[in-house]
């Protein structure tokens, strides 16, 4: 018999908010507390958009985005703020790619 596949509650709290339809999540990301809102509740130019760096800038709003630049992230950053950002969204980031 396997073992269940253990979730951080991170993830799980984030997963039950959006089945729930509940507010926005938070997460912390170079000393900043970031808000997301549920995502039924983007901006509908989220959808419009292909470009990482836009949609974070737009799930995020204007202020908490420049709070985020303001801690003059690299390359590299982005990618953990994303990943954050996602998880935050009860998204699975683990792709297998």
């Amino acid at each position: 018999m396997t073992a269940p596949k253990k979730t951080s509650t991170k993830k799980t709290t984030a997963a039950k908010a959006e089945a729930l339809e509940e507010g926005p999540t938070t997460f912390e990301h170079a000393g900043v507390v970031f808000e997301v809102p549920h995502p039924l509740d983007f901006p509908l130019d989220v959808l419009e958009t292909d470009d990482e760096f836009e949609a974070c800038r737009l799930i995020v709003g204007e202020d908490q985005w420049a709070a985020y630049k303001a801690t003059r992230p690299t390359i590299r950053d982005f990618g953990v703020f994303a990943q954050k950002l996602s998880e935050a969204q009860g998204r699975d980031t683990d792709t297998g790619n």
